[in-house]
Formats: structure tokens, sequence, C-alpha cells
């Protein structure tokens, strides 16, 4: 599972699962990863890491340990929180403690079971077998995990996991629209489509696939874009929150995926700003529909305390010819934040943001006043549809209520 010292790394971008475009050659020195692109991205001037590194001849070290001293994009490869513990505990039983392993050896271990369309060699990647899939199963293994205990599906639920970010719990699965699930941790079945599927952490409360699956419902009747989404029942309790994913399309096409914080090369944990989201998606995608996607979002998360925005939480695609835009909304639930405040601050405020904060922050990057109004009145509208979507995604009435109350307090404090 460890690499030889000195062994470089080459990484690939596959945007169909078959053809593959040799992206660059890695290697460590001193704790720094050092990049060499390759003569095809820099022959076709392909921007994989679209505001730090361009394609140009030489080596290109990364700009500090911020991600154990790799670059940005390429830390977005490797799993974190829930997929860094089933990782873990998967070395753990082959006799190998991960703390052990450097970044490149993590990134071969990611092999070709990624996010997005980069690829790693030599793969490193464990055999493992997981020919059944029961969601109910995995949810309770799940949970031991998080908990520090044993797992008798841990194997699976590493091999499902991917590259998963985040803290809840979750796999990867294929649906085909008719019932029929294929497990794979990357590729699915001919005729399906790549899904992730949710699973409840310890701390969250017992209906939180519900409460996501409102929380998208009511994202896109305020004009926010978000990938295709429903609730998986459970054979007792609450149901699954599951949705498509967008780093993936019909037919097995991939597109490489970039967060904000593998953009900007700011750790999720360090606050930031809204400003510096919009900043960011006009320098990447140049397209002002992104820019006001990216302002709609933020009204959303104030409006509906969503307060863990932070720079993971927002994420940009490339197509094969080079083209970036926005990724589509993801990651919407009810959060209280980091002390109660939201990751990326709008116009220095945290805590309670307000309309004249909005305001302020959209005549800075050119929306005018009645679009920034118009914005503000249907997401309020959307929320204030909170019982239309909690009643059909199942939620229970007490985290209706206490929901409820908080958005009216967001927006006691917003006007």
């Amino acid at each position: 599972m460890k690499l030889a010292p000195g062994t470089p790394l080459s990484v690939f971008l596959d945007f169909d699962g078959s053809t593959r475009l040799p992206a660059a050659r890695l290697a460590m020195d001193k704790g720094i990863a050092q990049l060499e692109w390759s003569i095809d991205v820099m022959d076709r001037g392909l921007a994989i890491s679209p505001l730090n590194y361009p394609p140009e001849p030489g080596l290109h070290a990364a700009s500090g340990r911020t991600f154990n001293g790799l670059h940005g994009f390429l830390s977005d490869s490797l799993p974190e929180q829930w997929g860094y513990v089933v990782l873990r505990k998967r070395l753990a039983k082959l006799g190998l403690d991960i703390a052990s392993l450097s970044p490149l050896d993590l990134l071969a271990l990611v092999g070709n079971q990624g996010r997005g369309a980069l690829t790693f060699e030599p793969a490193t990647t464990p055999p493992d077998d997981a020919n059944a899939l029961d969601l109910d199963a995995l949810a309770a293994d799940s949970l031991l995990l998080l908990e520090g205990e044993e797992a008798g599906l841990a194997d699976t639920l590493a091999k499902l996991g991917g590259g998963s970010g985040g803290a809840r719990p979750k796999v990867q699965i294929g649906f085909d629209g008719k019932g029929k699930v294929s497990v794979g941790a990357n590729d699915v079945a001919p005729g399906q489509e790549a899904w992730i599927v949710k699973f409840r952490a310890p701390s969250d409360p017992v209906d939180i696939g519900p409460i996501e699956e409102a929380y998208a419902a009511m994202a896109e009747a305020a004009g926010l874009t978000v990938s295709e989404h429903r609730l998986i029942k459970a054979k007792k309790g609450a149901g699954y929150f599951a949705t498509r994913r967008f780093d993936r399309l019909s037919g097995g096409e991939r597109l490489h995926m970039v967060s904000f914080a593998g953009a900007i090369e700011a750790h999720p944990d360090i606050p930031s700003s809204y400003d510096l989201l919009l900043r960011a998606t006009r320098a990447i995608t140049r397209k002002v529909d992104d820019v006001t996607a990216v302002f709609q979002r933020m009204v959303f998360n104030i409006l509906a305390h969503n307060r863990d925005d932070h720079t993971r939480q927002h994420a940009y695609l490339m197509t094969r010819n080079g083209e970036w835009r926005l990724a589509p909304a993801f990651d919407l639930t009810f959060a209280v934040g980091p002390g109660g405040e939201h990751y990326l601050d709008v116009e220095g405020e945290g805590r309670r943001p307000t309309r004249a904060h909005v305001l302020k922050l959209g005549k800075r990057h050119g929306l005018p006043e009645k679009n920034v109004a118009s914005i503000i009145d249907r997401t309020r509208a959307a929320i204030t549809d909170w019982p239309k979507f909690v009643k059909s995604a199942g939620v229970s009435a007490a985290s209706m209520k206490a929901i409820g109350a908080a958005h009216d307090q967001v927006w006691t404090d917003f006007e």
C-alpha cells in the first residue's frame, strides 16, 4: 500500500472511463509536492487548477502545507472525515497505520475511485468484495464506525464510500430508474446513473434524511440548481437522502471537479467570505449566470439557516474542452455553524447578516438592487412554504417546529 521511496505519481484526466489523458507527474520534496504538467495538458491549455499552477513548463511547487504539502486541487481527491474514518479502519485490518502514509501514498490508494475525473497511478487501492447492498445494515454499521466501534460491513462501506467527503456517512451506488441498484465505488453498470446515499451521523436528528430532502425541494423552489434527489425508504424509521452525482454524466462521462477550497487553497476549517466566493466564481467561470447563482445560494443559506457553508461546500466542474462552470448546490440543510456563525461571512458579518449587508455585497458585484430584492423575495417565499416541504418529505413535527422557528428568527434579524 506504500509507494517505494522516490516513486513519482502519474496523474491522469479520465473523462469517459476508457480514454485517459496524461495530466502530470507528481513527487514529494521535503514535504512539499512538486508538479510537472504533461505536454498534452500544456498543448491544450487546460487549466486543471483554475486559479493556480498554470499549464506551463517546469516544476510547480505546492504553495504550502495547508493540504499536507499537496496542491489544493489534488487534495480534493482525498477522502475527508467520513471517508477517512472508513479508510483508516480498512487499512488497520491490513496491518497498516494510515498516519504512516505520505500524501502521495494516499492518492495512490484513491487510484481511479476519487471524485471528478482525476485518477492516479500506480494505484494501490486494496481489492474488496462488495456484492450485497442493504442500506439499513450499512446505515447501522456506519454509526458504529463513527462511534469508534467495529462494524461487520466496514470493508463494504470503504468500497462504496470512494472519495466521499463531509462528516455524514455516505455510499455511492447506481440507479437505473426502475428500482434496480448496482454496487460500485466509481463506475456503475451500463444504463445506470451514479448516485450518493447519505446516512445519519451520531449528532444528527433521526429524521436528517427527510430534512435534507425537504431542504433540496425548498432550494429548488427558491431558484437554486441542485442535482436530482429523492428519499429512499428505510425498513424502519426515517428514510435516506439520495442525490445524483453531478461529477458523473449519463453514459459514464466524468467531469473534473475542484472545490472552492481547492481552487483558492484555503482549508475548509478556516472561515472565508461570500465576497471571495463571488470573486473566485467570476475569475474561474467568467459567467454572469454563475455569479448570480452563487448570490442566490448565499441568500438561501442565510434565510434557511444553513451555516455549514464552508469552502468545501461549493465546487466547480470542468468539461474535457476546459470549460469551467459552477457545480450545483449541495449539502443544503439546517446547520448552526461554528459558534452559531456562517463559515462564509457577508460583509464581515457571520452571525446575523442583514438585508443591508446583502444589498451592499450585491452592489459591489454589479447586481442591480431590484434583482437582489427579487432573489430575496423568491427565497423568502420558498422558506415560508417550509411546512409544505416538510409534509412531503416526512419530517417530524418536532423538527418542523424547531427549524421553522429558526427560519423566523433569521428573517427578523435579516430585516
